[in-house]
């Protein structure tokens, strides 16, 4: 019996032994690709923090970003991946003929992050933006656009872009996308009425395209934006 239980022990020790090593052998990837991505991640909050594209450095985050992607497909690396190319095309230093092919891969790096993970307000909304740089169908940046609005309706420092663009393809939405585009321009004007005012008056300076949108469901809001922009110089 006491033979039985000691080779009982040691079967047990073993099993427990390859369990470790599987769980090991499964997170692996996951940890060394994290650890790769991370200078990718403390790029991106410097950027956001200074607005500095780091020009120099690209190209090395770039590959740091592939490289995570490789050991672990996460959406979150190829929604890095995607700004990476973004800041690429914006950057003054890369020359004019890269700039286009960086758009598109950071619209197809952008289409690859939300086809792992749709619930993305941010990057719906950066896809249709790219898709509008790019000229590409107005049906699919119109998609783009209403999932942006979809997946984070009241998400507030998104709704200047969507009035923008939403009033841009006006012509091209249907009777829901008139509404979508309806409701994020009054929750605009509630919420950033000082900063909307310049999109207006860029886009739509004489409103006649927010005119018919809200003549008659909001006419109060629609005096308000007139009397604002009649201060702009």
């Amino acid at each position: 019996m006491r033979f039985r239980s000691k080779n009982s022990s040691y079967l047990s020790i073993a099993l427990l032994g390859l369990v470790a090593i599987a769980v090991v052998a499964l997170a692996a990837p996951r940890f060394l690709a994290n650890l790769r991505y991370l200078p990718v991640e403390a790029a991106l909050k410097r950027y956001y923090a200074t607005n500095e594209i780091p020009s120099e450095r690209l190209p090395v985050l770039i590959r740091f970003a592939k490289q995570a992607i490789a050991r672990n497909d996460h959406y979150h690396f190829h929604d890095g991946l995607s700004l990476l190319h973004l800041l690429r095309a914006q950057d003054v230093n890369t020359p004019a003929l890269e700039r286009r092919p960086a758009y598109i891969l950071s619209m197809e790096e952008a289409a690859s992050s939300l086809a792992r993970a749709p619930a993305q307000t941010a990057t719906w909304l950066r896809l249709a933006n790219l898709r509008w740089l790019l000229h590409e169908e107005p049906e699919t940046v119109i998609d783009a656009w209403k999932m942006s609005i979809f997946t984070g309706r009241t998400a507030v420092p998104y709704a200047n872009q969507r009035v923008d663009l939403g009033l841009a393809y006006l012509g091209f939405l249907d009777e829901e996308g008139i509404a979508m585009l309806r409701d994020q321009l009054l929750l605009a004007w509630r919420l950033r009425p000082g900063s909307l005012v310049h999109v207006l008056s860029s886009r739509d300076r004489n409103l006649e395209l927010t005119r018919r949108l809200i003549e008659n469901s909001d006419p109060i809001a629609l005096a308000e934006m007139e009397a604002w922009l009649e201060k702009l110089p």
